[in-house]
């Protein structure tokens, strides 16, 4: 009896239908969403270093000789220099005695001054082409082709300070005579001085521009300032040959100052490597410290 009932319960179970094995569903792969790209800050680009500019020779004009060179900065100013003494020494002496005493020897010192400026801003340029500036400084006004300028060139270039200085007298004595009634005289005065004034400011203007160290009547008589030196023909006896002996004292000169100038250069260029030096050391220094933190 046993044994049927075990039979029975085989075949029940043979005839029931094995059950499917449920399959693990696959979970979706969820989509990664991508990283919004974080926008990096510009960073600030390290200005370079200014770098000064090496000034470029001056342009040799096409007008002029490739015989002549252009004058130097310091020939102009050793030759503006020597003029201004020469010109306006005795003169300022005479106005500084006249301020105390008005007699014979301030009369006589006006008269000089006066002689002394006619002569070198007028008679000598007539004669000689140059004044006594152009003398000592070994200067030259000269055409392109070489030859001389207009001698009102000379006249005009020479007498435009003196004409300034003029100008300013008048401007100064006159101002106040302008609200009389009968003004007609120092409206003349008044107006010649004004036109001087800005006269010469305008040479000066255009003499500090210019690629070629040009005022106002040397571009109207197209002369340019070159360095000169005496031909044979020249070099004669007499006061020729005294006025171009001044040029071996602007010689002396210019040699004094572009000695001062090397000696300045030399200390400009130690001074500069010292402090660059300093700057390498202080930064070694630095570096040796972040090191010694980091261990």
């Amino acid at each position: 009896m046993n044994d049927m009932g075990l039979l029975d319960k085989a075949a029940a179970s043979d005839n029931e239908d094995p059950k499917p094995k449920a399959k693990a569903k696959r979970k979706a792969a969820t989509k990664a969403k991508p990283a919004k790209a974080v926008k990096a800050k510009p960073t600030k680009a390290e200005r370079p270093a200014k770098v000064k500019k090496a000034r470029a020779p001056r342009a040799r004009p096409m007008e002029l000789s490739d015989e002549y060179e252009l004058a130097s900065k310091m020939n102009r100013r050793i030759s503006s220099l020597v003029n201004f003494i020469i010109n306006f020494g005795v003169l300022f002496a005479a106005l500084f005695i006249a301020s105390a005493d008005t007699g014979v020897i301030t009369t006589i010192l006006f008269a000089t001054s006066g002689a002394i400026i006619i002569l070198n801003a007028i008679f000598i340029p007539m004669r000689f082409s140059r004044n006594l500036g152009q003398f000592v400084s070994r200067t030259k006004y000269v055409r392109g082709d070489g030859t001389n300028p207009l001698f009102l060139h000379g006249i005009m270039a020479n007498t435009a300070g003196l004409l300034a200085l003029i100008g300013l007298i008048f401007v100064a004595t006159q101002f106040q005579k302008l609200s009389e009634a009968d003004n007609t005289g120092a409206i003349i005065f008044f107006s010649l001085g004004t036109i001087f004034i800005i006269m010469w400011f305008v040479d000066r203007y255009l003499r500090s521009g210019s690629a070629m160290g040009q005022g106002l009547y040397d571009l109207a008589f197209r002369a340019y300032l070159v360095k000169y030196v005496p031909t044979e023909e020249e070099k004669a006896t007499g006061i020729w040959s005294r006025l171009e002996n001044m040029g071996n004292f602007g010689d002396q000169l210019i040699k004094r100052q572009e000695d001062r100038k090397a000696k300045r250069d030399i200390k400009k260029a130690e001074s500069e490597a010292a402090a660059e030096l300093e700057a390498a050391a202080e930064q070694e220094a630095a570096e040796d410290e972040a090191a010694s933190d980091d261990d």
